[in-house]
């Protein structure tokens, strides 16, 4: 069943009053929500995702008017790319770059420790996101080996696998699972969610890179977790993953949802199954865990 929830949590969780919401919903439909049987307003997470995109872009100077009818795809195409990472720190942003293009590897980790240990977990996952990206786009264009590129990743993996578990998660909340299946061997993003998860309490069940489908539904289902997250960064048509989240749905229990962290390339070609969510960004992913696991 899809989660939903009320105005005041919407309010809580956008930093939107509620006369505001009211406003944005009666006199500019940003938003259409269902309604309970008494007649309140039911709001879903998608609903949460796209008044925290127009609430962004107001802040950039976006009129409502201009943002009135647009898909959420179409409202983060209107955002600059230094508001899709957070508005981080310039300087900080480019003394990464600099470190990558340099392969100064122990730059580089002396940089994302500091982002890690002085930034909120949100801005600090948005600048070590795009401290992957460019990694990889430097080693696309051919301006950085096999090993620089290998180095400076399993760096990026050790701090925030460091960042992790100095978190303290509360122990009364059931664990998250998290793993990519089959051939996927990248975890840097998948290692981000699970630290974003930590960050808001949650316990974790670690199982990394390229876990069999029909192994890993076994083993969740044996571990109680509330939820598995898995990530997809490369598919092909043909591929294993279709075959791979076939039995996933079919393996675990109805009662532990599925979330697959993949952008809309990567599963523009699957048939994803109707109780699998797909998560296509950090900030979408932190939000839903807040929604649906309340405190």
């Amino acid at each position: 069943m899809r989660r939903v929830i009320d105005i005041s949590r919407l309010s809580q969780l956008t930093g939107v009053n509620v006369s505001t919401l009211r406003s944005w919903e009666s006199r500019h439909a940003l938003i259409t929500p269902s309604r309970s049987v008494g007649g309140h307003r039911l709001y879903s997470a998608e609903d949460v995702e796209r008044l925290m995109l127009v609430k962004d872009l107001i802040a950039v100077g976006h009129r409502l008017s201009e943002l009135r009818g647009l898909t959420i795809a179409e409202l983060k195409q209107l955002q600059p790319a230094i508001s899709r990472a957070g508005a981080f720190d310039r300087d900080i942003v480019l003394k990464l770059e600099r470190a990558v293009d340099d392969c100064d590897v122990d730059a580089f980790g002396m940089v994302l420790r500091f982002v890690f240990a002085a930034s909120p977990p949100a801005l600090a996952v948005d600048v070590y996101g795009h401290a992957v990206r460019y990694i990889g786009q430097r080693w696309q264009d051919g301006q950085l080996g096999v090993g620089g590129e290998h180095r400076l990743s399993a760096k990026a993996r050790d701090i925030l696998t460091a960042a992790t578990s100095a978190l303290a998660p509360a122990a009364h909340r059931r664990p998250i699972a998290f793993a990519t299946l089959g051939d996927e061997r990248h975890e840097l993003g998948l290692l981000a969610g699970a630290y974003l998860a930590a960050s808001l309490g949650h316990r974790m069940i670690y199982f990394g890179a390229g876990m069999p489908a029909r192994a890993l539904a076994v083993d969740v289902a044996e571990s109680a977790a509330a939820l598995l997250v898995i990530s997809a960064v490369h598919s092909v048509p043909g591929g294993s993953l279709q075959e791979d989240l076939v039995w996933l749905d079919r393996g675990l229990p109805e009662d532990i949802p599925i979330w697959i962290g993949a952008h809309e390339a990567t599963i523009a070609h699957l048939v994803v199954p109707s109780r699998m969510v797909v998560v296509r960004d950090y900030a979408e992913f932190r939000r839903r865990l807040s929604m649906t696991f309340e405190s």
